[in-house]
């Protein structure tokens, strides 16, 4: 049963990935799409759990009702069934709210290279709220620090920003933010750091750029920086 909620899982986010896929010239300016990968696997990850609890769910019911042999074996089915049906409508209604990353990016005028922030970073700033948007204020290095524990997941719902010595933001186009996807550092004295990141350009933007795997080249130097600020440590990354 497991294994074929496995299998189901994956055709229905193969499927699913494919018809939710936006063509270039479908898209609105200044919105995130994402790829057919990245919908495969967000289906695989979220749809997964929930077939293998209405499966097995469907299973023990029936394997219960067995026992009894005043009911048919349609009726058994049946019952089961609209057992798993229950449980499918009671989850989809628990998770029908779409989880949204709601991200600001306010980043130095004229930068342009690797951009990150990192999470769970002791005695670093606590990310501020804007209208329902968590601000990232990334400095003049590239990055921004904050020892919120973690980023959001859900759909990438980003907005990126120059800002001027006068704080005047001027918005930046998403062809020209190719994003790194997460990762993380552990080191010794339980010092676990998330990142999540992009790469930004200021010319020459376009939607082949935006769709582009990137190297994560200034990520080393950034992490050093913050564990001698944050944590009075010497370089641990090279």
């Amino acid at each position: 049963m497991i294994l074929a909620a496995v299998i189901l899982s994956f055709i229905i986010s193969i499927i699913g990935s494919i018809m939710a896929y936006n063509p270039y010239l479908d898209r609105d300016p200044d919105v995130y799409y994402p790829s057919i990968g990245e919908s495969f696997i967000y289906g695989v990850i979220y749809l997964t759990p929930v077939l293998i609890i209405l499966s097995v769910g469907s299973f023990v019911v029936y394997s219960s009702l067995r026992k009894n042999r005043r009911l048919s074996k349609w009726v058994k089915v049946i019952v089961s069934l609209g057992v798993a049906i229950g449980l499918g409508i009671i989850i989809s209604l628990a998770i029908s709210e779409e989880r949204k990353t709601n991200d600001i990016y306010l980043i130095p005028e004229g930068y342009e290279g690797d951009v990150f922030v990192f999470y769970n970073v002791k005695g670093a700033p606590e990310i501020e709220k804007e209208d329902g948007y968590e601000v990232h204020k990334i400095n003049e290095k590239g990055y921004y620090a904050t020892r919120t524990k973690d980023l959001d997941y859900g759909t990438i719902t980003d907005k990126y920003f120059y800002v001027d010595d006068k704080r005047h933001r001027t918005p930046i186009e998403n062809k020209c933010v190719s994003t790194f996807g997460t990762g993380g550092t552990t080191l010794e004295d339980n010092i676990d750091i998330i990142y999540t990141g992009f790469k930004l350009k200021k010319d020459n933007c376009s939607e082949e750029f935006s769709m582009e795997a990137q190297n994560e080249d200034g990520n080393v130097q950034m992490i050093n920086d913050i564990l001698k600020k944050y944590y009075n440590m010497e370089p641990q990354l090279f």
